[in-house]
């Protein structure tokens, strides 16, 4: 079986499992992450942390997003350009300044949000389908990410955010995929 197929057969079974999950279940897992988030040294000493606003059965980051802002760090999301096939990232002030992009997903109005400076990012938190003990991961296919990441000058510390049971044995990886610094479960923090 090739490389392709591989992918797209964990990717399909991932999938499906996170969306068996009651809404009960997946809201006090969330809060399990979010606390491990909310707990971490190197992510409490950050002082721009990009995130992602959970969409569909995703892991719900927004506690952590919320706190975080409390506690004086700038939340950064991104926004999808399709055309151009890149992320662009904006400041999170609320969800005044959101409007749902083109896959359904709440994401910065460029009309109404503030652009920020990349060479200021500290902490990235990716979304992902499944994620291994060495720091892979395998998104949703689109590339946005690794492209993103491709553009920077120094990696922030790469956080990937998911349910445990998308934390798998193997993620099948290709030569442009970047390695997390670690991952966060409702089970804990793991590191690379």
């Amino acid at each position: 079986m090739d490389q392709k197929t591989n992918k797209k057969q964990l990717r399909s079974h991932i999938l499906e499992r996170r969306k068996s999950m009651s809404a009960e279940l997946r809201e006090q897992l969330s809060r399990q992450a979010c606390d491990y988030l909310l707990s971490n040294e190197r992510l409490a000493a950050a002082k721009a942390i990009m995130a992602f606003h959970p969409f569909g059965d995703e892991l719900d980051i927004l506690p952590f997003m919320h706190e975080a802002q409390k506690r004086g760090q700038e939340i950064w999301l991104p926004l999808t350009n399709v055309t151009e096939r890149k992320l662009i990232p904006y400041r999170y002030t609320g969800r005044q300044m959101l409007k749902q992009g083109v896959y359904g997903i709440w994401e910065p109005d460029p009309d109404r949000a503030e652009t920020v400076d990349v060479s200021r990012l500290d902490v990235m938190i990716v979304p992902g389908v499944a994620f291994d003990s060495k720091g892979g991961r395998m998104g949703y296919g689109g590339g946005y990410y690794d492209r993103f990441l491709a553009t920077l000058e120094k990696l922030p510390f790469l956080v990937g955010v998911g349910f445990s049971i998308q934390v798998v044995e193997y993620v099948p990886l290709e030569p442009h995929d970047v390695l997390l610094d670690a991952v966060v479960s409702d089970k804990g923090f793991l590191h690379f």
